[in-house]
């Protein structure tokens, strides 16, 4: 009869989970819940796309015949001076390897950007965004 809880086997075992591990961390789509959940424990909630766009929008004040939106720009070519803070947070976010995609949302009145911009990211393999620093300008 073989002792599968003996020392021997249960170092193998540990040897092969580690293994299995380290395949699956090389395969994307095997780790994204694991993506998914470290991502909701770190940078809070995890929103839809619109679901920012809307949150974004609800920043601004009602105004009689004015339409509350967002617009989206990638961070790489936002033109306004990033405060060290936020800057120093997103990298934080680029460090921790869970995000595929990285933009700045920014309230709008129908097209004409307003002020408290967004950087919000796409959690890598999925649909879901995290909300990573806001800001005043």
């Amino acid at each position: 009869m073989h002792d599968t809880q003996s020392p021997a086997c249960l170092g193998t075992q540990e040897a092969a989970a580690a293994r299995a591990h380290s395949i699956r961390a090389r395969l994307p789509g095997q780790m994204l819940l694991e993506r998914i959940e470290t991502a909701a424990m770190v940078f809070g909630p995890l929103y839809s796309l619109q679901e920012i766009y809307t949150r974004v929008a609800e920043t601004l004040p009602r105004r009689i015949g004015y339409v509350r939106n967002a617009v989206t720009e990638p961070i790489e070519s936002y033109p306004v001076r990033i405060p060290d803070e936020v800057l120093l947070r997103y990298d934080d976010a680029v460090q921790s390897g869970l995000f595929g995609k990285f933009m700045v949302a920014t309230p709008t009145y129908y097209r004409e950007p307003q002020l408290d911009p967004w950087i919000i990211a796409e959690v890598a393999g999925s649909e879901r965004w995290a909300v990573i620093a806001q800001w005043d300008e």
